[in-house]
């Protein structure tokens, strides 16, 4: 497909093969079954698969002059057309105003009919969340879950785009409409959705999509922080894990699931599997108010997956349990299974310390997601030194260092090159906080007002030390496992050449008498060698013999050197 052509019009449902399963499956696949998608659409296909395809959008080296077929009349939309206006200059903006056209990845554009591209661009699901400026009072939270409530409040008379209070507005998702809202009421930086609405972890050369890193200087001077982790995630069965990834392609932002591929273990179900979810939180902050000590927040959250289990599925609570005298239970449950509603939750209820942090301090308003962060990070180190301890035990085992389909030295290996792959890059992840909204110079070690942010910088320093403990643990065992299987192949090729050397002696043995018994068989008058058969023994046990000590002489000169002595 060219970049001229119109999308194909879908008639009725996709066919059964056009399944999730088709980006899991082999390379050696991968052509037969993107032949067999050609001229089939669906409207929730995941980007990147074989049914989405990947370069029929141009690639990064189009000219930006050239029209896209997915463009639409922007006279109404003054934030996109502004986007498109500057991406001249900002090249990587280019690809935001063409994810806002099509409202969600380009490169499913040609699988989605006008209805669905319609239907993607209203989505909308904001929770404002009003503090109050007094100690007496309570947040109040405002549901939006429709783009015309949303363009209805910003164009009441009486809201108050800059309070006398802080504000936190809470974003499940993004869409054109809802970019298009916040972008125009509060001329937010377009790079703020830029950097949330795409999960890659590389970049091929013609990708349109790349996004380069920023000098670290002007990484510091924005008013936003993007945080990226994984959300660990259990799967019973590979059905389970198909149907988690149909809830991802129904998404706005590109969010995928990596498969560690570890679904073998003894003590693990036949087809159970953990994948880790790429997720990213993006917070935006501006001081408001009339005397800009009031903080407007904009955090935008990942929808929840609702098929499988978050790993060892037991949520978290930030608050102590109460004591026995205290005879109180919690009146509302904490969310384990919306990461939407756990934040509203959290935030919510930060304490007045908290609020008065607030005033003095924007970033507080990251205290309830970077705790949610941080609980997300430990939850991956200790599944990371669970698989790396089941390794280290079926290698302590000699029964496992066999070359089975489900363990064995080579099922080992196998199964650290993710962790050798990925452990890397959830440090830099953690580093980027820290270097980020929990930075030095963000902090003051004696301000109180910075208490929460500091106490957060500390449970992060403590995770990016675990993780380069599990990086060098990782290295170690591929060290380790690497040497195991040079030694394992070191004693076959012994029990190899212990064999070739039976096979030789048996040579030396055969081959003197097959000689001798060949020169003596010369003779066709069989009974005349009744006198001579003697003859035989007598040549061939000495030439056998002499066969035997040449190829044995270093041993039998030991020997001797050793009765002289």
């Amino acid at each position: 497909m060219v970049l001229g052509e119109k999308p194909h019009k879908r008639v009725g449902p996709s066919p059964s093969w056009a399944s999730p399963a088709g980006h899991l499956l082999p390379v050696s696949q991968q052509k037969r079954i993107r032949n067999r998608f050609q001229g089939h659409n669906s409207n929730n296909v995941l980007p990147h698969s074989n049914e989405a395809g990947t370069y029929h959008i141009g690639d990064v080296y189009t000219p930006l002059e050239q029209k896209r077929p997915w463009e639409i009349n922007t006279d109404f939309m003054p934030y996109l057309k502004h986007i498109k206006n500057i991406s001249r200059g900002w090249p990587s903006l280019s690809y935001l105003a063409s994810w806002m056209e099509v409202t969600t990845s380009p490169v499913k554009w040609r699988h989605l009919t006008e209805e669905d591209r319609e239907t993607r661009a209203k989505h909308t699901r904001v929770v404002m969340i009003d503090f109050p400026q007094d100690i007496d009072g309570e947040p109040t939270r405002t549901s939006i879950n429709s783009i015309h409530e949303l363009r209805r409040l910003f164009e009441q008379y009486d809201f108050n785009h800059s309070p006398d209070h802080s504000r936190l507005f809470v974003i499940e998702d993004l869409s054109r409409d809802v970019i298009e809202a916040f972008g125009s009421a509060y001329d937010i930086d377009p790079h703020f959705w830029r950097g949330h609405i795409s999960d890659y972890l590389w970049y091929n050369t013609r990708d349109p999509w790349v996004e380069l890193e920023e000098l670290p200087h002007i990484t510091r001077s924005r008013n936003f922080y993007h945080f990226r982790y994984v959300h660990p995630r259990y799967f019973k069965s590979k059905e389970s894990q198909l149907r988690a990834t149909q809830e991802a392609r129904r998404m706005n932002v590109l969010r995928r699931l990596d498969d560690d591929r570890i679904s073998a273990s003894l003590l693990d179900e036949e087809q159970a599997s953990v994948n880790m979810w790429r997720s990213k939180a993006s917070l935006w902050l501006r001081r408001n108010g009339k005397h800009q000590k009031h903080t407007l927040g904009i955090l935008i959250v990942d929808p929840s997956i609702k098929e499988g289990y978050p790993l060892w599925g037991k949520g978290f609570n930030f608050e102590p349990p109460p004591s026995l005298a205290s005879k109180s239970v919690p009146a509302v449950p904490v969310p384990k299974d919306s990461l939407f509603e756990a934040v509203i939750h959290w935030t919510m209820k930060m304490s007045m310390q908290q609020l008065n942090e607030l005033e003095g301090h924007p970033n507080t308003f990251a205290v309830a997601i970077l705790s949610i962060i941080a609980i997300e990070w430990l939850t991956v180190k200790e599944y990371v030194t669970t698989r790396l301890t089941q390794i280290e035990w079926e290698l302590e085992v000699p029964d496992f260092r066999g070359h089975g389909e489900k363990y064995g030295l080579d099922a080992s290996l196998k199964w650290l090159h993710p962790f050798r792959r990925n452990v890397p890059r959830y440090r830099k992840w953690v580093t980027n906080i820290l270097n980020g909204i929990l930075g030095d110079k963000n902090l003051s070690p004696t301000d109180s007002k910075d208490q929460s942010l500091r106490d957060l910088r500390e449970d992060f320093l403590i995770i990016l030390k675990d993780l380069e403990t599990l990086q060098a643990q990782v290295q170690d065992l591929v060290r380790v496992v690497t040497a195991i299987i040079s030694i394992e192949e070191a004693k076959r090729s012994a029990e190899q050449n212990k064999s070739l050397a039976r096979l030789t002696y048996l040579a030396v043995v055969f081959v003197p008498l097959s000689f001798v018994s060949s020169f003596f068989s010369m003779n066709s008058d069989i009974a005349s060698l009744r006198t001579t058969f003697w003859i035989f023994f007598a040549v061939a046990v000495p030439l056998t013999l002499l066969s035997l000590s040449v190829t044995r002489w270093w041993a039998i000169t030991r020997w001797l050197r050793r009765g002289r002595d």
